[in-house]
C-alpha cells in the first residue's frame, strides 16, 4: 500500500476535519469497520456514499471516537492515502449544493477564527493564575466535540476582534425604550430593580432622554441591546423607531465583555453584578442565540423553584452547599404580527443573572469547567499543579463528590434534571482542592416529569407565566413524558460530553485508567445512596446502569439544519461496564 504525507494543512483546519470525522463516526452518519491495530489502537476504515476513508484512533467512553488528527486519509483507486478534504467529508453528508455550502461556510469560519487567534492574540503560557473572567475570554479552544466550535455566523473578522471573548474588547451597551405594549416584563418591582441595576445617574440620565422623544416610564420601559445585535438589526428596526414603538437612547452605562458563550457577557465595570445574557442573531455550534419569549418569562420563576428546592434540603443546602446562579429577571420585545416584521421575534431580549462574585468565599477561586480538560502551552495540563499536589486519585473523587453527586441529587430526590454540560458549571476551589459546584443557565435546558416530582406544590405554574405554556403537550418544554428523558438530559450533558473530556485527559497524560475514573463515579452515586436508602427505590427507576443510552445527535442537528427535533442515538453505556471493565 503505498502512503503519501498529508499536504501542509493549518493546526486548525485539522482540528476541524478531525471533529468532523468523530462526530460523523460516532453518530452513525458514515458506515466504518473498526480494526484493532494494537491494545489501545485501531484502524477505522470508513466507508462512504461516495469515497472510503482510513484513519488512526481508539474508541472511549460511551463510544466516543478519538482519532489522531493527521491521520485522516481519503482511499484512492489503488490504494493510495490522499488527503481527505473538508469538502470530501461533507459530500458523504449532504446532497444538495446549498445545504453543502452553508456547512462548509460554518466549518472553514470556524477554522477562519481559530487561525486569526493563533496569529493576532497574545496568550499566557499559563493560564492557571488567571481569575475566573479571564478564563471567559482565555479559553480560546471552544466545543471539544462539536466541529463547528466556532462558526460564529454573521460575524466578520471585525465582528470578532470586538465582540468573541477572546480579544477581550470591553464595550457598552445600546439602551432602548420599548412601548410597554410590546414587550414581557419579568421583574419584581420594576422601578426598584432599575435605581438598583443601573445605579441614579443612569436611571435618571435615561428617563431624560426618553422626555425628550416624548416618552414616559408609564408608556415605555428600558432594554439593552447587544451593539452587534442592533448594528445587524438596523433594516428591521426602522419601522420600529418611525412608529417610537422603540426609542433609540443615547447614554453610556456599564462596560461588559463577553463570556465563552459569546452572547452572556459580564460587567467590567462592576464584576458582581448582573451577567447579562442578550439575544443575538448568531448561530454558534447547533443553535441561534436568539431568546424565545416563553423562556425569557419563565426564567425568573425557575430559578426560585430551584433555589427554594435547595433551601429545603439539608444536604444539598449545607453539605454540598449547591450554588445556582438566579436568572432573575428578563425583558423581550414581542412583535405584534399586524404591525412588525416577524423577524424580530426573539431577537430583542435580555436576561440578567446573578454573578458568581456573590457566593465566592473570600479564600476560593472559581474556574469554569470547561478548563479543567484543557492543555496549557508551557505542554502541561491546566490541572496539573492540583494533581501533583493532592494526588489524582484523590482529586478526581473530591471533583466527583462536589459536582456530579448534587446534580445526580437533585434529579433522585426531587426530580429535577439539569443540562450540567461544561460550559454550565463553575468549580470553586481552595488551591486547587475542590470546594463547591456552580450551576447556571436553566431558561431553556431545565426537565422534569410530573410523576417523578417530589414536591409538585413548588413547580412554578407555567400556564399562567406565558400562554405557550397553556395546553402544551409533554415534552415540548420543561415536563417529560418519561424518565429516559431526564436521566438522557443528565448523563449526556454530564457524562458524555462533559466529563468524558477529563477522563479522557487523564488517560491520555497521567495513565489514570478511563475504565478507572467511571468505576470511581459509579462508586460515588452507590455511596451517596447508602447514606440516603429512602431514595433507592426512586434511583432505581432512573436505570442509569442500563446497558445502552441515548445520546443527542449533535452534527445530525446541524446537518439537518434544524432547531428543534430529536436527534438522539444509541451508545454503550460505560457506567454498566464500568465495573467489569476495571483494569
Amino acid at each position: 500500500m503505498k502512503q503519501l504525507q498529508p499536504l501542509v494543512t493549518k493546526q486548525e483546519e485539522l482540528r476541524v476535519r478531525r471533529q468532523l470525522v468523530e462526530a460523523m463516526m460516532f453518530e452513525g452518519l458514515i458506515k466504518y469497520e473498526e480494526t484493532p491495530l494494537d491494545k489501545w489502537s485501531s484502524i477505522f476504515t470508513l466507508v462512504g456514499q461516495k469515497c472510503t476513508y482510513r484513519c488512526e484512533g481508539r474508541r472511549m467512553a460511551f463510544d466516543r471516537i478519538r482519532i489522531k488528527g493527521d491521520s485522516i486519509f481519503l482511499v484512492g483507486k489503488d490504494e493510495t492515502l490522499l488527503e481527505a478534504t473538508l469538502e470530501d467529508l461533507v459530500d458523504e453528508l449532504l446532497s444538495t449544493r446549498k445545504d453543502k455550502v452553508r456547512l462548509l461556510e460554518e466549518l472553514h469560519l470556524t477554522s477562519k477564527l481559530c487561525q486569526w487567534n493563533e496569529r493576532h492574540l497574545q496568550m499566557p503560557m499559563s493560564r492557571r493564575n488567571s481569575s475566573y473572567e479571564e478564563l471567559e475570554s482565555e479559553i480560546m479552544e471552544g466545543h471539544p466535540y462539536h466541529p463547528c466550535f466556532k462558526s460564529r455566523t454573521g460575524f466578520t473578522i471585525d465582528d470578532h476582534k470586538n465582540y468573541g471573548p477572546e480579544a477581550k474588547q470591553s464595550f457598552t451597551l445600546q439602551w432602548v425604550a420599548v412601548r410597554r405594549s410590546y414587550v414581557r416584563i419579568t421583574v419584581l418591582e420594576e422601578e426598584s430593580f432599575w435605581k438598583r441595576e443601573l445605579g441614579h445617574f443612569l436611571w435618571e440620565d435615561l428617563l431624560a432622554k426618553l422626555a425628550i422623544f416624548g416618552g414616559t416610564f408609564d408608556d415605555y420601559t428600558f432594554l439593552p441591546v447587544h451593539p452587534w445585535q442592533w448594528h445587524n438589526l438596523k433594516m428591521e428596526l426602522a419601522g420600529l423607531i418611525e412608529q417610537k414603538d422603540l426609542i433609540p437612547l443615547n447614554v453610556k452605562g456599564d462596560y461588559y465583555r463577553a463570556t465563552q458563550s459569546v452572547r452572556t457577557l459580564w460587567n467590567v465595570s462592576h464584576p458582581e453584578k448582573a451577567q447579562l445574557k442578550c439575544a443575538m442573531n448568531m448561530v454558534n455550534t447547533s443553535s441561534l442565540r436568539k431568546l424565545h419569549s416563553h423562556a425569557v418569562c419563565a426564567a425568573p420563576p425557575i430559578s426560585s423553584w430551584l433555589k427554594q428546592v435547595i433551601q429545603l434540603d439539608a444536604y444539598l443546602q449545607k453539605e454540598a452547599s449547591l450554588i445556582v446562579l438566579e436568572e432573575y429577571a428578563g425583558i423581550i420585545f414581542e412583535p405584534n404580527a399586524k404591525k412588525h416584521s416577524s423577524k424580530l421575534e426573539g431577537q430583542l431580549g435580555t436576561i440578567w443573572r446573578e454573578s458568581v462574585r456573590l457566593y465566592m468565599k473570600d479564600e476560593e477561586e472559581a474556574v469554569p469547567f470547561t478548563v479543567l480538560m484543557m492543555m496549557e502551552r508551557d505542554g502541561r495540563p491546566f490541572i496539573d499543579d492540583w494533581l501533583s499536589r493532592y494526588g489524582a486519585e484523590e482529586w478526581v473523587k473530591r471533583l466527583i463528590e462536589v459536582s456530579v453527586i448534587p446534580v445526580w441529587h437533585l434529579l433522585v430526590a426531587h426530580g429535577i434534571a439539569l443540562e450540567a454540560h461544561a460550559q454550565n458549571m463553575i468549580l470553586l476551589h481552595q488551591n486547587g482542592w475542590p470546594t463547591r459546584v456552580v450551576l447556571r443557565d436553566f431558561h431553556d435546558s431545565i426537565e422534569y416529569m410530573e410523576e417523578f416530582i417530589a414536591d409538585r406544590s413548588l413547580v412554578p405554574d407555567f400556564a399562567t407565566i406565558h400562554e405557550r405554556f397553556k395546553d402544551a403537550p409533554v415534552d415540548q418544554y420543561y415536563w417529560m413524558s418519561s424518565l429516559e428523558a431526564l436521566r438522557e438530559l443528565i448523563m449526556d450533558t454530564l457524562f458524555v460530553f462533559h466529563l468524558s473530556e477529563l477522563s479522557y485527559l487523564l488517560e491520555e497524560q497521567y495513565d489514570f485508567a478511563e475504565t478507572h475514573f467511571w468505576c470511581q463515579v459509579k462508586d460515588s452515586l452507590q455511596k451517596h445512596l447508602e447514606r440516603f436508602p429512602s431514595l433507592c427505590a426512586r434511583h432505581e427507576r432512573l436505570q442509569h446502569t442500563s446497558t445502552q443510552i441515548y445520546v443527542e445527535s449533535l452534527l445530525t442537528k446541524k446537518v439537518q439544519n434544524q432547531e428543534e427535533g430529536n436527534f438522539r442515538h444509541i451508545v454503550n453505556n460505560t457506567l454498566a461496564q464500568a465495573d467489569k471493565k476495571e483494569k
